[in-house]
């Protein structure tokens, strides 16, 4: 995902920050005014690109990205499953030459759910299961980032269509 995002022709062209810890984890915040420390230091030009690709974005795709960034708490693997629907855009050029770097969610939205899941599921590989608690979280992200998937080929298949 890391090396998608960093190409300039398929991603947001710059290298995200990541937190790493020492075992106990890494307290994260977002930047505020008041604390200007606080939170990962992603560089401007990724901001600016995540800005563009967001206003370049109508409705429809907004409400699938916020739907995949709410549920995998991740902007960029929000950015990857709403590009993965027609991600085959990124590898290719005018001659049909590879460009760029391949989606790591094109056309397969169970690594998008699988990424999505990785703090939660090392959680309860640590403290085990809550029935009735994380299974139905594990549901439920399924059945979100899939409806944002299909929300997105439809999208793809109406645009292809009036073409």
């Amino acid at each position: 995902l890391h090396k998608w995002v960093e190409c300039e022709l398929s991603g947001l062209g710059a290298k995200p920050a990541v937190a790493t810890g020492a075992g106990e984890g890494v307290v994260m915040s977002r930047v505020r005014e008041s604390k200007p420390f606080a939170g990962l230091p992603h560089p401007d030009e990724m901001l600016g690109n995540a800005k563009t690709f967001l206003e370049g974005c109508d409705a429809w795709t907004l409400a699938a990205m916020q739907t995949v960034t709410v549920e995998a708490k991740s902007f960029l693997v929000g950015m990857a499953v709403v590009r993965g629907v027609d991600g085959w855009l990124d590898l290719l050029d005018e001659n049909k030459t590879a460009k760029g770097k391949k989606n790591p969610f094109l056309k397969d939205v169970k690594k998008a759910v699988m990424a999505s899941r990785v703090e939660e599921e090392f959680q309860i590989d640590n403290w085990g299961l809550v029935e009735g608690g994380h299974d139905y979280d594990r549901l439920n992200c399924s059945i979100q980032i899939h409806a944002a998937t299909c929300l997105m080929e439809s999208i793809a298949f109406t645009n292809a269509n009036a073409k």
